[in-house]
Protein backbone atom coordinates (compact mmCIF):
# COMPACT_ATOMS: atom_id res chain seq x y z
CA UNK A 1 0.00 0.00 0.00
CA UNK A 2 1.16 3.39 -0.71
CA UNK A 3 2.13 6.01 1.84
CA UNK A 4 0.02 9.19 1.28
CA UNK A 5 1.94 12.25 1.12
CA UNK A 6 -0.52 14.80 0.81
CA UNK A 7 -0.91 17.66 3.38
CA UNK A 8 -4.67 18.58 2.03
CA UNK A 9 -7.84 17.68 0.56
CA UNK A 10 -7.88 16.49 -2.42
CA UNK A 11 -11.05 16.48 -4.27
CA UNK A 12 -12.47 14.29 -7.17
CA UNK A 13 -13.12 16.82 -10.60
CA UNK A 14 -13.67 16.38 -13.96
CA UNK A 15 -12.27 19.65 -15.82
CA UNK A 16 -11.16 19.64 -19.50
CA UNK A 17 -7.71 20.74 -19.96
CA UNK A 18 -4.84 21.95 -22.31
CA UNK A 19 -1.30 21.11 -21.53
CA UNK A 20 1.55 23.68 -22.80
CA UNK A 21 5.02 22.04 -22.86
CA UNK A 22 8.20 22.90 -25.10
CA UNK A 23 5.88 25.90 -26.80
CA UNK A 24 3.04 23.28 -27.97
CA UNK A 25 -0.54 22.96 -26.63
CA UNK A 26 -2.14 19.65 -26.53
CA UNK A 27 -5.73 19.02 -25.37
CA UNK A 28 -7.26 15.64 -24.32
CA UNK A 29 -6.17 16.27 -20.74
CA UNK A 30 -8.68 15.81 -18.00
CA UNK A 31 -8.34 16.86 -14.74
CA UNK A 32 -9.42 14.44 -12.54
CA UNK A 33 -9.19 15.05 -8.81
CA UNK A 34 -7.75 18.42 -7.48
CA UNK A 35 -5.46 19.67 -4.36
CA UNK A 36 -4.17 22.68 -3.46
CA UNK A 37 -0.67 21.67 -4.35
CA UNK A 38 -1.64 19.96 -7.88
CA UNK A 39 -3.71 17.94 -10.21
CA UNK A 40 -4.17 14.46 -11.38
CA UNK A 41 -5.19 14.54 -15.07
CA UNK A 42 -5.86 11.87 -17.18
CA UNK A 43 -3.86 11.88 -20.83
CA UNK A 44 -4.69 10.46 -24.72
CA UNK A 45 -1.55 9.59 -26.72
CA UNK A 46 0.64 12.25 -24.34
CA UNK A 47 3.41 10.68 -22.30
CA UNK A 48 5.63 13.41 -20.08
CA UNK A 49 8.39 12.38 -18.28
CA UNK A 50 8.90 13.20 -14.70
CA UNK A 51 10.29 16.32 -14.08
CA UNK A 52 8.83 18.02 -17.30
CA UNK A 53 7.95 21.49 -17.02
CA UNK A 54 4.57 22.15 -18.43
CA UNK A 55 1.35 24.92 -17.59
CA UNK A 56 -2.18 24.24 -17.48
CA UNK A 57 -4.51 25.99 -19.59
CA UNK A 58 -7.72 26.13 -18.46
CA UNK A 59 -11.27 28.26 -18.27
CA UNK A 60 -13.40 27.80 -15.07
CA UNK A 61 -16.22 29.94 -14.34
CA UNK A 62 -15.71 32.41 -16.61
CA UNK A 63 -11.89 32.57 -15.42
CA UNK A 64 -9.01 31.55 -17.41
CA UNK A 65 -6.34 30.22 -15.58
CA UNK A 66 -2.81 29.45 -16.86
CA UNK A 67 -0.56 27.72 -14.28
CA UNK A 68 3.02 26.55 -14.10
CA UNK A 69 3.78 22.76 -12.83
CA UNK A 70 6.28 20.54 -13.25
CA UNK A 71 5.13 16.21 -13.32
CA UNK A 72 5.93 14.32 -11.08
CA UNK A 73 4.08 10.87 -11.62
CA UNK A 74 3.12 9.39 -14.67
CA UNK A 75 1.56 6.04 -15.56
CA UNK A 76 -0.69 4.51 -18.20
CA UNK A 77 -3.65 6.49 -16.70
CA UNK A 78 -2.47 9.80 -16.56
CA UNK A 79 -0.15 12.17 -14.88
CA UNK A 80 0.10 14.18 -11.55
CA UNK A 81 1.20 17.39 -11.97
CA UNK A 82 2.49 19.58 -8.98
CA UNK A 83 2.02 23.17 -9.32
CA UNK A 84 4.58 25.77 -9.03
CA UNK A 85 2.60 27.92 -6.51
CA UNK A 86 -0.10 26.43 -4.30
CA UNK A 87 -3.30 27.45 -5.56
CA UNK A 88 -5.74 27.71 -2.67
CA UNK A 89 -7.75 30.56 -4.82
CA UNK A 90 -8.59 27.64 -7.70
CA UNK A 91 -8.81 24.84 -4.73
CA UNK A 92 -11.86 26.77 -3.26
CA UNK A 93 -13.25 27.91 -6.06
CA UNK A 94 -13.43 24.83 -7.75
CA UNK A 95 -14.23 22.95 -4.72
CA UNK A 96 -16.95 25.25 -3.82
CA UNK A 97 -18.65 26.46 -6.17
CA UNK A 98 -19.01 22.70 -7.47
CA UNK A 99 -21.08 21.64 -4.20
CA UNK A 100 -23.18 24.15 -4.33
CA UNK A 101 -24.22 23.42 -8.10
CA UNK A 102 -26.54 20.60 -9.10
CA UNK A 103 -24.62 18.06 -10.74
CA UNK A 104 -26.09 18.49 -14.06
CA UNK A 105 -25.03 22.79 -14.20
CA UNK A 106 -21.45 21.66 -13.17
CA UNK A 107 -20.95 19.22 -16.16
CA UNK A 108 -22.68 21.92 -18.55
CA UNK A 109 -19.99 24.77 -17.08
CA UNK A 110 -17.03 22.46 -18.30
CA UNK A 111 -18.50 21.47 -21.72
CA UNK A 112 -19.32 25.74 -22.03
CA UNK A 113 -16.11 26.02 -20.78
CA UNK A 114 -14.11 24.31 -23.84
CA UNK A 115 -16.60 26.16 -26.12
CA UNK A 116 -15.55 29.49 -24.84
CA UNK A 117 -12.20 28.54 -26.51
Amino acid sequence: MRKERRFGARRTIDLPIYIRYRKRRFLGAQARNITVGGMFLEVQSLTLPIGTPVELEFREFGRSWLIPGIVIRGNSQGIGVMFRDAQPDLFREITQLRADMPPAVAAAGNADSMLNR
